[in-house]
C-alpha cells in the first residue's frame, strides 16, 4: 500500500540559515518543503505549488510578509492555504495585522521546533479532522474550514501606508 502524500509546507524567509533549518525540522517531522527568500517569491511559489501551510517572516526584502499573505488570502486558488507568522515582531501592532489578515496563527522567533511543529498541527488539522492517512473509518467527516477573517480597517490601514511609503521613491 503506498504511502499517503506527505503535506507541502512553504517556508518564506530572507535569512538563508533560518530557511534551512525549519526545511530540516519540518522534513524530518514529514512534511515536503519548499522555500522562498522573500514575500513576493513566496507568493510565486505558492500560486504554482499550492501547499497546505506557509511559514511567513514578517520584515523581508521585495515584499513583506503582511502584504504576501494578503495576496495569498484574496487568490480565490489559494484562500484555502492556511498560513503562520514566525516573525521577531513581538508587538501586539504586528500580530494584531498579521492575523487581521488572514492568518491562523502568529509565532514568535525564537521559537521552539516541537512549539512550531504543534501549532502546525493544530493548524492543519483542527479537532475532528483527520490526518493525511489516517484509518479510522468511524471518524466524522472534516468540518469546513472557517473563511479567514481580515479585519478591513486593519488592511486599509496598513495599504494606505504602503502607497504612501511608496509614493515618497
Amino acid at each position: 500500500m503506498p504511502n499517503p502524500p506527505k503535506e507541502k509546507v512553504l517556508v518564506v524567509d530572507d535569512e538563508q540559515h533560518i530557511r534551512a533549518a525549519l526545511q530540516a525540522s519540518l522534513e524530518s517531522a514529514g512534511y515536503e518543503v519548499l522555500t522562498a527568500e522573500n514575500g513576493k517569491d513566496g507568493v510565486d511559489k505558492c500560486k504554482s505549488w499550492k501547499p497546505a501551510l506557509v511559514l511567513m517572516d514578517v520584515r523581508m526584502p521585495v515584499m513583506d510578509g503582511h502584504m504576501a499573505s494578503i495576496e495569498i488570502k484574496y487568490d480565490d486558488e489559494l484562500k484555502g492555504t492556511k498560513l503562520i507568522f514566525l516573525t521577531a515582531n513581538a508587538d501586539e501592532d504586528s500580530r494584531s495585522l498579521g492575523l487581521g489578515h488572514g492568518a491562523e496563527s502568529y509565532l514568535t522567533k525564537p521559537f521552539k521546533v516541537d512549539d512550531l511543529l504543534k501549532r502546525i498541527d493544530e493548524v492543519l488539522h483542527p479537532l475532528g479532522t483527520p490526518k493525511p492517512g489516517a484509518k479510522d473509518e468511524d471518524a466524522p467527516p472534516p468540518a469546513a474550514a472557517p473563511a479567514p477573517v481580515v479585519d478591513e480597517a486593519a488592511k486599509a490601514a496598513y495599504l494606505e501606508n504602503l502607497r504612501k511609503k511608496f509614493d515618497k521613491k
